[in-house]
């Protein structure tokens, strides 16, 4: 019983302990969070009172009057300004005596039809400054006509710069001195295969730029056919086949003489649309018609 009594006597305090134990470990964390939100709240308080002296001596300084620059000082102020100002000068003058009196522009050259595009070819005679001037007299600007350019009309006139720039064979070199000896239908189509993406340029008769008669005649020239620039011309230039007879080679020439092509067979063409597009392999329909069209042979003669 006594050993009993002991063994429960012992547990109590020991109990006890353990309370008081955990009782102080609660107040020391109450003390510690409280001690931390002391600091941080002194922390605080600085950090406001300088930003408050801070702002207190910038106040002082903007109330300062300035000093007016003596004479030593608005002196150097003076002369470094009249050094800069000097060299932007000098810069500007150096800039402006580097120019060349006279600066070559190979697109103005294309687009005044000069026989050449080389500066080397090209001799700046008195001669030569006078008709420029001169061709340059006849524009005539007229307040309120002029309309800005558009993407259209840039690529048109790069199409033509290019087109201009062509130096390669042309279709009367070709008739003087043919690659192809032989006339086939599935040469013709190879020859005019080649330029399919070429675009359309009014007049055009090179790889830099067909239209319809143009592509025919730069192709048939291949053959040492020399041909005119014209529908009705080249229409004239054959015999008229009827569509059963027709064969791929053969020309297509629209009845009001208005478009024309090379037959590619199973109702297509070879040919150069119009304006804004490239030559292509299309159906023979593919543009409006005034009639219908026939077919005309070449190379029968």
């Amino acid at each position: 019983m006594a050993s009993t009594g002991s063994g429960k006597h012992r547990a109590d305090v020991e109990i006890n302990v353990l309370e008081s134990f955990e009782v102080r470990s609660r107040r020391s964390i109450r003390e510690a969070e409280k001690a931390k939100l002391d600091r941080t709240s002194r922390r605080a308080r600085r950090a406001i009172a300088r930003m408050e002296a801070r702002a207190l001596k910038r106040e002082k300084a903007l109330a300062r009057p300035v000093a007016p620059l003596s004479g030593n000082r608005r002196l150097r102020h003076n002369s470094t300004f009249r050094t800069a100002l000097t060299m932007v000068t000098a810069s500007g003058l150096f800039a402006t005596v580097a120019l060349p009196a006279y600066a070559y522009d190979p697109e103005i050259a294309a687009m005044a039809r000069l026989t050449t595009t080389n500066q080397a070819d090209i001799e700046q005679t008195d001669g030569t400054q006078n008709l420029t001037v001169a061709a340059a007299n006849t524009i005539k600007f007229v307040r309120g006509e002029y309309a800005s350019a558009n993407a259209e009309s840039v690529l048109r006139q790069q199409t033509l710069n290019n087109y201009l720039a062509y130096n390669g064979p042309t279709a009367a070199e070709f008739v003087k001195n043919p690659p192809y000896s032989i006339i086939s239908s599935e040469q013709v189509l190879q020859v005019a295969s080649k330029y399919v993406g070429t675009p359309y340029v009014f007049g055009g008769s090179n790889p830099r730029g067909f239209d319809c008669s143009g592509l025919i005649l730069f192709v048939y020239a291949q053959f040492g056919i020399a041909l005119p620039h014209s529908v009705t011309a080249q229409a004239r230039s054959g015999i008229i086949v009827s569509p059963e007879d027709a064969l791929p080679g053969d020309l297509v020439i629209y009845n009001d003489h208005g478009h024309s092509g090379i037959y590619a067979g199973n109702g297509q063409m070879y040919h150069a649309p119009q304006r804004g597009d490239y030559v292509k392999l299309g159906v023979i329909n593919s543009l409006a018609e005034a009639g219908g069209h026939y077919f005309v042979r070449l190379g029968t003669n």
